[in-house]
């Protein structure tokens, strides 16, 4: 990229990231299910519903981003992941599902596709840049379930309090990524795909979106 000046000018791995995922973020943000909650006009059900998608998506991802990282990912500036999904399997619990209910719901298996050791940094940028909005979904979720324990919403509350950590730990990643001189193309498309495959993931449960009306898996 260039200056004012003409003269070049390094842009980080982190911006590119931003910049290449922009229309894909800005998406999930303008999604009808998190903007009811906002607008505390999400109705238990469908709060329950977004928390089944949400564990079938990460169920899949967490075990897809272990295998990753067994394979020599993710081993350096001291990144260490953590697994989301038993938070939220607890969460369904809480809210009465059943363990046999947990387990044969849906599962969004396309993330065992976008998993590798190239693109585990970008998928990495999105879900633990993610953790940072668990701070303001959390005090939704809360009212929403008018409780002050943190039942049906330990997901959240986990992530308003590690997101402060755990985001500086991932951009040092980043940083060490970029050092090494990994492709850069493989961590865009990282990044992409997860905010694609975790909007359409989602998109059943808009209701101000044309697959709204869509049956879920």
């Amino acid at each position: 990229m260039l200056t004012a000046n003409g003269s070049a000018r390094n842009v980080s791995l982190r911006d590119q990231l931003r910049a290449h995922t922009h229309q894909q973020h800005e998406r999930l943000h303008e999604h009808g299910c998190f903007l009811a909650l906002f607008n505390q006009n999400l109705s238990l059900g469908d709060y329950r519903d977004l928390i089944v998608r949400l564990y079938g998506f990460y169920q899949p991802l967490d075990r897809a981003i272990g295998r990753a990282i067994s394979c020599g990912a993710a081993c350096t500036a001291g990144y260490d992941y953590a697994e989301r999904a038993g938070y939220l399997a607890q969460d369904l619990t809480d809210l009465g599902l059943s363990a046999e209910a947990i387990e044969e719901s849906p599962r969004c298996s396309e993330a065992f596709d976008i998993v590798s050791p190239a693109s585990l940094g970008g998928i990495l940028y999105v879900i633990e840049g993610a953790t940072l909005g668990g701070a303001r979904i959390d005090r939704a979720a809360r009212r929403l379930l008018a409780r002050e324990d943190q039942a049906g919403r330990r997901f959240w509350s986990w992530c308003r309090a590690v997101g402060g950590s755990r985001w500086p730990m991932t951009n040092r990643y980043l940083e060490d990524l970029e050092a090494e001189g990994r492709a850069v193309s493989d961590l865009k498309k990282g990044a992409r795909d997860t905010f694609r495959l975790l909007g359409d993931w989602l998109s059943p449960l808009d209701r101000s979106h044309p697959l709204a009306d869509a049956k879920l898996p």
